[in-house]
């Protein structure tokens, strides 16, 4: 390549690069990828401390990467030429057997948050066993599929051990509150099966756990605290969708191979209503089936995530009322909980605004159930509120 051949290849490179970093920034800013399901980094705002911290610089980052132009093209392109390189995993995530697609999760456990989290679920679980005792005070942590599904990895993948994380968690907590839901996984996982409702664990495309697995545990924490009994002939199981791909296959640009959702209705209907975030929008089902018709089928569970729901159930006179402090991992748990309580409300702490401890003191709930999956718990901040 000679001089001026060099100088053509520089400025047509530098064109490109500013071209799309400056279309980037003049362009409306989008609030949320509906590919991936999740909220876009917003462009920050420039103030002194922010920039003293060096929080300004990595948001901007962020934002850089969430907002750049044909962002989702450029991401399925270089996942096509990952694969075709034949590399086992790309953008944190392993290409694992039989279609999986499976989180890393790559420092989620061994960072300052996750040290933080624990402590302060302690200490949570610590204040409320002076009002509870262990038959009415609970904490369910879900494995994620990189530790369930330990052999559907590619050969020589190396992921952090999560039961170490886990171990530590029930380590710091009251005696019997813990409940072992890996436990309960890994020894379904080992028994195998084709029976998709019980041994298809975790969504091949998707973060969540599938139903039958949440049912599984419920059945576990049930008896482990005494609650009842439970039996399959309870329920009707009905697979509303078989074309569900989630988050995961999105964030690659990739489409991966469909999963089913089942639901879990009772055998015996019941009456129950539903009131979210504390306002005038009361439904009287668990699911939103226009959601079926759109990219987050997940979202079938309740309409997706708000802060407080409150479910009641006024035929069950149990005199117990139930409070989740969850992820959307409970979106499948909870509706097992309703023929057991007059009352179930599903607090998330990323969305919930107001004092956590004053709607626990006005509802004057029976039991505490801390629901969240493994890695979600070990990365949210917002965990720091069940202590405000």
């Amino acid at each position: 390549m000679n001089k001026h051949q060099s100088v053509y290849v520089n400025t047509i490179f530098l064109l490109l690069i500013f071209g799309f970093t400056v279309a980037t920034l003049i362009r409306p800013q989008k609030e949320r990828s509906e590919t991936e399901n999740r909220v876009l980094q917003q462009r920050p705002e420039l103030t002194w401390d922010s920039l003293l911290a060096g929080e300004f610089a990595d948001d901007y980052e962020e934002y850089l990467s969430d907002q750049f132009i044909l962002r989702d093209s450029w991401i399925t392109l270089k996942t096509a030429a990952e694969r075709a390189a034949l590399k086992q995993e790309t953008n944190d995530v392993y290409f694992g057997k039989d279609g999986y697609l499976i989180e890393k999760h790559t420092g989620a456990f061994t960072s300052g948050t996750a040290g933080q989290n624990i402590q302060r679920l302690a200490g949570f679980m610590q204040m409320m066993s002076e009002k509870y005792d262990a038959q009415h005070l609970s904490c369910i942590l879900v494995p994620n599929a990189v530790d369930v599904l330990s052999d559907k990895l590619p050969a020589f993948a190396d992921p952090y051990n999560e039961e170490e994380y886990l171990q530590n968690v029930q380590a710091s907590l009251p005696e019997g509150v813990w409940v072992d839901a890996s436990q309960v996984l890994k020894e379904q996982h080992a028994r195998g099966g084709t029976d998709p409702v019980y041994d298809q664990l975790y969504y091949r495309t998707d973060h969540h756990w599938k139903t039958g697995s949440a049912y599984l545990v419920f059945r576990k924490w049930l008896e482990q605290k005494q609650i009842g009994v439970s039996s399959e002939e309870q329920y009707q199981v009905t697979q509303v969708t078989d074309s569900f791909e989630g988050t995961i296959a999105s964030r690659l640009g990739i489409q991966g191979e469909p999963d089913s959702i089942e639901r879990f209705d009772p055998a015996v209907p019941f009456d129950c209503y539903l009131i979210y975030n504390q306002s005038d929008d009361i439904r009287n089902s668990i699911y939103r089936d226009s959601c079926l018709d759109t990219k987050d089928k997940y979202a079938d569970f309740y309409g997706g995530n708000y802060g407080l729901v409150e479910a009641k159930m006024p035929d069950a006179a149990t005199g117990r009322r139930l409070l989740i402090i969850k992820d959307s991992y409970a979106h499948c748990f909870a509706p097992f909980t309703y023929g057991y309580f007059d009352e179930v409300d599903m607090l998330d702490p990323r969305y919930y605004n107001d004092s956590i401890a004053q709607l626990m003191e006005s509802k004057d709930y029976t039991d505490v159930l801390f629901l969240f999956n493994a890695a979600g718990f070990a990365e949210e901040s917002a965990i720091a509120r069940l202590l405000a």
